[in-house]
């Protein structure tokens, strides 16, 4: 099991915002806050993601990331609050049967290219 994941943005303390509503719906809430990194906790588990400024100058690398949601609902909740907060779309909410009989996902392009998921299977 995974405790917390990096993620890398341009500016993680602009993208707060972004994120705050993104992850809204699947349970997270910032928890921490510094120049450069910003932490999201989920309020029941205690998973974390933080986002992260590169740096050096180093350029943000777009990656996949995909959070569990409890339901269908919150999934729909997830996508719309991602397209409100500027994110692309990547993949309405429905079942994908080619991943399995029972998966149940959508998908958000970040303001930096990262591909944000919540998924149920």
């Amino acid at each position: 099991m995974i405790d917390h994941i990096g993620l890398f943005v341009a500016d993680a303390n602009e993208r707060a915002e972004f994120y705050a509503k993104l992850l809204a719906p699947l349970g997270y809430e910032k928890k921490h806050e510094f120049p450069g990194a910003v932490c999201f906790a989920n309020a029941e588990d205690g998973d974390s993601v933080w986002l992260e400024s590169p740096k050096d100058g180093n350029p943000v690398v777009p990656t996949h990331v995909a959070f569990r949601a409890k339901s269908e609902d919150a999934i729909k909740a997830f996508h719309e609050a991602g397209l409100a907060a500027g994110g692309v779309d990547n993949g309405q909410p429905g079942p994908r049967p080619n991943y399995s009989p029972t998966y149940y996902a959508a998908f958000i392009h970040d303001p930096d290219g990262n591909n944000i998921e919540a998924m149920l299977s």
